[in-house]
């Protein structure tokens, strides 16, 4: 599965299940932020990797997180340590990481985080 629905379907919600995940966009009727949080995912980089034969074996992922959070109602440290130690168990890898105020609304902090993962070539691909 596309490490971006995997997370968007399965991962994250099981770790945030009062979120509102998007793979790759964020709708437009939820771009007003009034209805947080709201968590997005998508992809960075991908490269090819264990070769054998002229055909790669595993394929490596860096994805992004992106979260909008209401400084008033989460707390945002706890909130990072959820979301690593949760994506930690899945063989996700923290890679980078920042956060940073929204531009239009003061009140949300827009947390940015990257991570790896491998994932073999499934047989007979």
């Amino acid at each position: 599965m596309n490490p971006i629905v995997e997370l968007a379907k399965q991962i994250l919600p099981s770790i945030f299940p009062d979120a509102q995940i998007y793979p790759y966009r964020i709708p437009q009727k939820y771009q007003t932020l009034e209805e947080l949080p709201i968590i997005k995912t998508e992809n960075v980089t991908e490269s090819n990797g264990s070769y054998g034969s002229d055909r790669y074996g595993s394929r490596t992922y860096q994805v992004q997180v992106m979260a909008f959070l209401d400084i008033n109602e989460t707390d945002i440290e706890a909130f990072k340590d959820v979301l690593d130690r949760g994506l930690e168990e899945k063989h996700y890898s923290l890679s980078y990481a920042e956060d940073h105020p929204h531009q239009e609304f003061e009140h949300i902090q827009v947390i940015v985080r990257q991570y790896q993962v491998t994932k073999l070539k499934e047989r007979g691909n």
